[in-house]
């Protein structure tokens, strides 16, 4: 796929300097707005059978629907994704990697050139060296990006690919400036794309090594084999810590040889399916049977994760 050219990158990087000038943004000019939505709108986002790609953010993300806003620049080229200083950006599908170091307004940038021919655009990627906005790193690998990264090493969909931050002229506010362009050509409104994209609870490993999941929340269903929980926080084996989620729910499968503690027996070990009402929830603490850390178990999809003993939480 052919690099995108410098002028055309000047067009993009067009940027928010915090939440309150993104709100007064989305209160100007509809009509040019609607305008250029009109010209550059995807005719084809995921659905209709294309494949959904990754979110590209793990961990706290605040979506804002602000392609082809003006900015002082010009034409807003992307989605600003608000998050926290060093989250992970994960690949948005299989591609190659070109960093981009030398833009001011960018700051540490990367592109993706995905399989499908998509180009992905990731802006103001970290370039501090502490929580406290000191500007003290570079964009380099371990900073900005991940380790081992240079310009053409291949990703795969959901593997981490750099760190959140506010380099460039997003100094001040963590966000993910991201970019979609079908086709390696003009910019599109990334808001199908990740509104329909698989959002990954951890990243997924560049080599294959089994992780254990701990998941903490509240049974919802439980019986014939499953057992579906409100999850509120979870943890990865080897190394990772407790982290609390949004409640999101997760089914998982119920081997005969998992441990189950004596007061969840009846319930876990039901031989038909019952949901239960909010006033019989019970809160349970999990840990999963060792698997790959693939797409299907960081996403945590209906019996990609097995549990391996199951207690009070």
């Amino acid at each position: 796929m052919t690099p995108v050219s410098l002028p055309r990158m000047r067009i993009h990087r067009t940027t928010a300097r915090g939440a309150l000038l993104l709100s007064l943004f989305l209160a100007l000019s509809l009509a040019v707005v609607s305008a250029s939505r009109a010209v550059n709108e995807p005719n084809d986002p995921p659905g209709n059978g294309k494949k959904s790609i990754i979110f590209p953010v793990i961990g706290a993300a605040t979506t804002f629907d602000d392609w082809g806003d003006p900015r002082g620049q010009g034409r807003h080229a992307g989605n600003d994704i608000l998050t926290t200083w060093r989250s992970p950006a994960v690949a948005a599908e299989d591609g190659t990697i070109r960093l981009w170091t030398t833009s001011s307004r960018a700051g540490c940038m990367l592109y993706i050139y995905g399989a499908s021919g998509t180009t992905y655009l990731y802006i103001h990627l970290n370039n501090d060296l502490t929580a406290k906005r000191d500007n003290r790193g570079t964009c380099v690998p371990g900073v900005a990006y991940a380790r081992g990264l240079k310009t053409g090493s291949r990703v795969k969909a959901g593997q981490i690919i750099g760190y959140n931050g506010d380099s460039g002229d997003a100094e001040g506010n963590y966000h993910l400036h991201f970019e979609v362009h079908p086709n390696d050509g003009v910019d599109v409104n990334p808001r199908p794309y990740l509104n329909a994209a698989r959002r990954l609870l951890f990243p997924v490993q560049s080599v294959a090594r089994p992780v254990t999941v701990g998941l903490k929340g509240t049974v919802v269903a439980a019986g014939g084999g499953v057992v579906e929980l409100s999850v509120t926080s979870f943890r990865v084996w080897p190394g990772g810590k407790w982290v609390t989620i949004p409640a999101r729910l997760m089914e998982l499968a119920v081997p005969v040889e998992s441990v189950v503690d004596e007061s969840l027996v009846d319930l876990v070990r039901s031989p038909t399916r019952r949901t239960l009402s909010s006033r019989s929830a019970t809160k349970v603490v999990a840990f999963t049977i060792p698997a790959e850390a693939t797409l299907a178990v960081a996403s945590g999809e209906p019996g990609a994760l097995s549990v391996d003993r199951i207690r009070p939480g």
